[in-house]
């Protein structure tokens, strides 16, 4: 095994070792999908262009149709996401132990990807 290989390896290794320790300290108390100034739910709004953009599809193949369909599907689970409320059960040293193997783990990654490729 080459030494970029392993960067790569323990890279990847450090930083899902970060991202499942900081997944288990934050707790999700709520969902849904983002309203824009607290009042209209982009989730409808974002539903409706893509049953709207769906038929459009199936009914002519259109190449914006087939360009719009992934937008939509994006901006859909962007809307879920921004639309959850998260808080962190942790400390700050809990926060700064999570986020190091991550940031490592990346610093690794970024190192093994910019080292000239060895034949």
């Amino acid at each position: 095994m080459k030494q970029r290989d392993k960067l790569v390896l323990v890279g990847l290794v450090l930083i899902g070792l970060g991202i499942a320790m900081f997944f288990k300290s934050v707790r999700a108390y709520s969902w849904g999908f983002y309203r824009l100034g607290g009042s209209v739910s982009t989730g409808g709004i974002l539903i409706a262009l893509l049953l709207v953009d769906v038929v459009l599809l199936v009914a002519t193949r259109h190449k914006a149709a087939k360009l719009a369909l992934p937008v939509l599907i994006v901006l859909l689970v962007l809307s879920v996401i921004l639309g959850t409320h998260l808080s962190f059960t942790g400390s700050v040293l809990d926060l700064f132990l999570i986020l190091v193997p991550a940031a490592v783990g990346a610093g690794l990654l970024l190192r093994a990807f910019l080292q000239k490729k060895e034949d």
